[in-house]
């Protein structure tokens, strides 16, 4: 077959175009993925379902409904109404027939309220209850303390979901796992394995440790 000057120069642009996408219009430059909106770097994985991009104030906003305490409950009743809770910000009369019923308030409302970082201020996670908190552990605030396109995620400790979240973590190239549906074929006899950081190995991965009572 016959090649004119034209016709090479129009299979060089094309090689040229196509060398620089990426299915889904995407153009891969080195080690990130550029798309319009987001550039993820692909050594430390994809964008995790849970990361804080920015710290944020916590609201004033509490249930108002009183406690349901049964009559001869057999646990502690250290309170029976709101209206025994004045000793800090929004006091709320909590409990559970496990438990007892006891007083909470918030004991913050912005990361600065909880000390230097990486210390947060996690907006509604006390323990079985609606009041903020300060988390103590954890290595990061927000994403942007994990370095260049770093993920900064709430982690769950040793017991699971029973006590919640207990620090914010950066994701590393390391990990094991990114979200919760990565562990999902990991083997558990109690509650459902999970996604968490891993202080002993600097890293994230998947657990099945569980806490009851």
């Amino acid at each position: 077959m016959r090649l004119t000057l034209t016709t090479v120069y129009a299979a060089m642009v094309a090689l040229a175009l196509l060398g620089g996408c990426v299915e889904g219009g995407q153009r891969a430059d080195g080690d990130a993925v550029v798309t319009d909106t987001v550039v993820t770097d692909t050594t430390t994985g994809r964008v995790p379902l849970k990361h804080r991009a920015a710290a944020a104030m916590c609201d004033d906003e509490r249930s108002t409904a009183g406690p349901d305490i049964p009559g001869g409950a057999g646990a502690p009743v250290d309170c029976t109404s709101h209206a025994d809770c004045q000793s800090g910000d929004n006091g709320r009369c909590v409990g559970n027939s496990h438990d007892g019923w006891y007083c909470t308030y918030d004991l913050c409302f912005a990361d600065e309220d909880c000390g230097p970082s990486p210390k947060v201020c996690e907006c509604g996670g006390g323990f079985r209850s609606d009041h903020n908190v300060c988390l103590h552990e954890g290595n990061c605030r927000v994403d942007a303390d994990c370095g260049a396109s770093g993920y900064c995620s709430p982690s769950l400790g040793s017991c699971g979901d029973y006590t919640g979240t207990v620090g914010y973590y950066c994701h590393t190239a390391a990990d094991e796992c990114v979200d919760d549906a990565d562990c999902a074929g990991e083997p558990s006899t109690f509650g459902s394995p999970y996604c968490a950081y891993n202080p002993t190995a600097g890293k994230w991965a998947c657990s099945n440790q569980q806490c009851a009572g």
